[in-house]
């Protein structure tokens, strides 16, 4: 078996989530608070508080980008060194992206709540949305090829990317690993620029595949730096993106 830890990491806050305007794969950047998430993040990864990082893998979107390269930076690896994935991109909203919450809720009331609802997984928002299974299969996906082929037996990597692919994530993990009650694992609100560790397992053939979370949420890093973050976490909850 060949072993992998991912050190999951949200991205820093941008206007949009402030202001509650779902953003799916539209290129909203770090506000300054955003950016100052990111560099305690940074810091505490630095200074080892997570474990040893050896690589750097983002979503393609500057929110996620922007957050890994400052973490980059911090560690003192090049930016060049970072790699940049489409398929760790938030799901693609449709046409509810850059619609804030109030204004989905009210102009398209059946979309929204039938995305809300998470119901159906085979549901593709209207407008070239994709469904959780969609983004099931390119997120999840893409994590297992790393795992049995891209990095290294005993690798740690540091992966940026958004709230909803992050709790796609989650529920991977926890079809193999389920939480038994462990609070510091719950699912919950995933805070803009938190931590999470999952371990995955593959066989030799990269067939067999078992994932562990080892942690999840963490801001601990965040509070101790009196770095503020959204109580409400918009885009980090499992309905919001």
């Amino acid at each position: 078996m060949s072993e992998v830890e991912f050190v999951l990491l949200r991205h820093g806050q941008t206007r949009w989530n402030r202001e509650g305007i779902i953003q799916g794969q539209e290129d909203a950047e770090l506000d300054g608070d955003g950016v100052t998430q990111a560099e305690a993040l940074g810091a505490a990864l630095a200074g080892g508080r997570f474990g040893t990082i050896d690589a750097v893998a983002s979503s393609d979107l500057s929110r996620a980008s922007e957050t890994a390269y400052r973490v980059a930076d911090a560690l003192n690896m090049p930016a060049s060194t970072v790699t940049l994935h489409k398929e760790l991109r938030e799901r693609h909203m449709g046409v509810l992206q850059g619609v804030s919450r109030r204004d989905a809720d009210a102009l398209m009331p059946e979309i929204w709540r039938t995305f809300r609802r998470g119901s159906d997984d085979d549901y593709a928002v209207p407008g070239g949305g994709e469904s959780y299974n969609d983004h099931w299969d390119r997120a999840v996906g893409w994590m297992e090829h790393a795992a049995a082929k891209v990095y290294p037996h005993g690798a740690r990597v540091a992966v940026v990317t958004h709230g909803g692919t992050l709790h796609v994530l989650k529920d991977r993990c926890d079809v193999d690993d389920p939480p038994r009650g462990d609070a510091r694992r719950r699912r919950g609100v995933v805070h803009n620029c938190s931590v999470g560790v999952i371990r995955i397992c593959v066989d030799a053939s990269g067939d067999r595949r078992g994932w562990r979370c080892i942690a999840w949420g963490d801001t601990s890093h965040l509070d101790e730096a009196n770095v503020g973050s959204l109580p409400h976490g918009f885009g980090g909850e499992a309905g919001g993106a």
